[in-house]
């Protein structure tokens, strides 16, 4: 995947990954949080990186998933001023 983009909609407040590939005009994969299940020991929020974790297990190329992977921990580690 060339480009990640994690929004939330206003409208309903769904989270949504897209996965950008080769296309110009549409994601080649979408995610929506609402399919993840919650664990009710956590917050949701605090359970954005293992759906991205979910979502990066359901990709077809292990490259794929292990980009999506390491970007959410980037991510993580940027969020809780974690980064090496």
């Amino acid at each position: 995947m060339s480009s990640y983009k994690l929004y939330s909609r206003i409208s309903d407040h769904e989270t949504i990954l897209e996965l950008w590939g080769a296309s110009t005009k549409h994601p080649d994969s979408m995610f929506f949080f609402s399919d993840f299940q919650l664990s009710e020991w956590f917050e949701p929020e605090d359970q954005i990186v293992p759906w991205l974790f979910e979502c990066a297990s359901k990709l077809n190329f292990p490259y794929h998933a292990y980009s999506l992977a390491r970007w959410a921990c980037d991510a993580y580690e940027d969020m809780r001023g974690w980064a090496h």
